[in-house]
């Protein structure tokens, strides 16, 4: 068989190395351990898509990937690493509500600002009807004001750095 060549201007050999790719992103995150059908039946569950479907693309057996089908692979890749993001946003919101630091708050409002502007509840979750660019200027300008606001502040990362900070 003859092995697809990349196309100048793409990361990509085929439309067919691409679905593999947004299949496998689908599926994360994967925790230590995770079998491969595992993963597979999780992507196939986000995607709507058969696990049969789901793991010829994943293993690249695919012969061909209809517009339509890259278009929802593109989608459910793109609301897995935004729900992943969000989890990594939470888990910083909890921790400043936890702290003692003096700008805890001032940073816990950015988060949940930021949380907000995206659509999202303080528990998050990914919007079902999203367009790529829905409210991007707006989510754009809060979220980087969050992160201006982050860069100021100094995170410890454990409570024995903390406390080493205040000794």
């Amino acid at each position: 068989m003859i092995g697809a060549t990349k196309l100048p201007n793409s990361s990509y050999a085929s439309s067919i190395d691409e679905a593999q790719t947004l299949v496998r992103r689908c599926a994360e995150p994967r925790p230590a351990g995770d079998q491969v059908k595992a993963a597979i039946r999780r992507a196939s569950r986000r995607l709507g898509l058969s696990f049969t479907r789901t793991r010829d693309i994943w293993h690249g057996d695919a012969r061909r990937i209809d517009a339509e089908e890259m278009d929802r692979l593109r989608q459910g890749a793109e609301n897995a690493e935004l729900a992943q993001a969000v989890a990594g946003i939470e888990v910083l919101r909890n921790r400043m509500l936890e702290s003692n630091l003096p700008a805890s708050r001032q940073v816990f409002a950015a988060l949940t600002s930021a949380l907000s502007a995206l659509g999202l509840h303080a528990e998050g979750g990914v919007p079902q009807e999203r367009s790529p660019h829905a409210d991007l200027p707006s989510s754009h300008k809060t979220l980087t004001a969050a992160f201006a606001t982050l860069s100021g502040v100094k995170l410890p990362l454990t409570a024995a750095d903390h406390a080493s900070e205040t000794s």
